[in-house]
């Protein structure tokens, strides 16, 4: 047997798994909502149910939602947007089924679902969206099972580290930092991190290319291409992280270019908006029209600013706003950018801990259900200064933190 028959084979096992998948049909059309489930069975889905009722949490849970646009009064359009801000291995994809045309629906009710049908315009596209829809998801459930696991690995690697550094300077107080033992683990950090990275990188990548037939909807290639670049950031990011912490002096690997901070910061915010979406958090950014630009390596304050705003979006409250403003101090022509948060904020010990490598906060964790590495605000920090810049931060629990980052007037372009 061949690659290609082993690979066809396989394809058409994870098909006639797909068609497997339960999916509920929720509407008060009868009629209606039986003249979907029937053209759902002649493309092949097994288990389609019929419901009156949205029972997201029931003790069977469905692989997809379908919803009939006439059922949508405002506590169903509630309901939907509270599940659809849940986090992934939470919910499952949602498409909206109209009788009518869609613009009657309104786009902040079709902004909620993964995709929108027209029945029965739209029957040949209906199998082929729920195909696609239960492919992306069960795809993407399988890669983030995946990263669970390769992060527990990571997590597992800092506490021997941590194990390894106490009892070295045990034995040895005046041991540098930086040692053999050390190195190696960040090794194995290295290749635990770029392993799921380079495996979403490879899967975005056939989606944007769309390589086994259409994905349908136009929103799946935009989102492809999302998934695809937030991907390439992230292992650039992680690529950073160790280069600091292998190399004495970050200044060997700066590459300083005229960089311009409102699109840095607009980039940034455009990475982030997923995460905040789901997180229930309000995003926004105040950068004047006239901001200068500044000396810098694009990276590695692209970099500073997505470490940044990522950890004031996963340490602030549903609900909650983060914000990146920028301000230009006239006086000594310094350039100001802080990055502010009403999250659940930290205490000075909390603080010290916070900016030491791998230190870890528990009571925020405890609140917001986060974990991490404990090395986005040192490397942040190390990053901002081996750029020419200032890091400065202060916090106060419960009302939230401000990170400041003064460049000074020979890193500030003047026109």
């Amino acid at each position: 047997m061949v690659v290609s028959d082993i690979v066809v084979q396989k394809d058409l096992v994870l098909h006639q798994d797909i068609k497997k998948s339960r999916i509920i049909i929720v509407g008060d059309d009868e009629a209606f909502c039986k003249d979907i489930c029937i053209s759902l069975s002649d493309a092949g889905f097994s288990t389609v149910i019929i419901s009156e009722v949205f029972e997201p949490d029931a003790q069977i849970k469905p692989d997809l939602f379908l919803i009939s646009a006439s059922s949508l009064g405002r506590k169903l359009t509630q309901d939907v947007s509270q599940f659809k801000s849940l986090p992934w291995a939470q919910r499952c994809p949602i498409i909206c089924i109209s009788d009518d045309n869609l613009n009657a629906v309104g786009p902040e009710t079709t902004a909620l679902f993964d995709d929108l049908v027209v029945f029965p315009r739209d029957i040949d596209r209906l199998g082929l969206s729920c195909q696609t829809l239960l492919s992306i998801s069960n795809e993407r459930s399988r890669l983030e099972a995946e990263l669970a696991k390769k992060t527990q690995k990571a997590d597992l690697a800092l506490v021997l580290l941590k194990q390894a550094e106490k009892k070295i300077l045990e034995q040895n107080p005046a041991l540098p930092e930086k040692n053999k033992e050390n190195q190696n683990i960040i090794a194995d950090m290295s290749h635990e991190l770029r392993t799921p990275l380079n495996a979403i990188l490879g899967f975005s990548e056939i989606m944007k290319q769309e390589r086994f037939g259409s994905l349908g909807h136009e929103k799946y290639l935009g989102y492809a291409d999302d998934i695809h670049n937030a991907s390439r950031h992230l292992l650039g990011i992680v690529n950073d992280v160790l280069d600091l912490a292998k190399t004495e002096s970050s200044e060997e690997n700066l590459v300083i270019t005229e960089v311009s901070a409102r699109d840095a910061v607009n980039e940034t915010l455009r990475l982030m908006a997923l995460l905040a979406e789901e997180s229930g958090i309000e995003l926004s950014a105040n950068i004047p029209d006239e901001f200068p630009n500044l000396k810098t390596d694009e990276r590695r304050f692209k970099q500073v600013l997505t470490n940044l705003v990522s950890n004031a979006v996963k340490f602030t409250r549903r609900g909650g706003r983060v914000s990146v403003e920028g301000q230009y101090d006239t006086d000594n022509g310094a350039v100001l950018m802080v990055i502010r948060d009403n999250g659940v904020g930290m205490s000075p010990e909390e603080l010290a801990l916070a900016l030491s490598p791998y230190g870890q906060v528990l009571e925020a964790q405890t609140h917001t259900h986060v974990r991490g590495t404990g090395l986005g605000l040192p490397v942040s920090k190390r990053s901002i200064e081996a750029l020419g810049g200032d890091f400065s931060i202060t916090s106060e629990p419960g009302l939230g933190t401000a990170i400041t980052l003064r460049f000074p007037p020979d890193l500030v372009v003047t026109k």
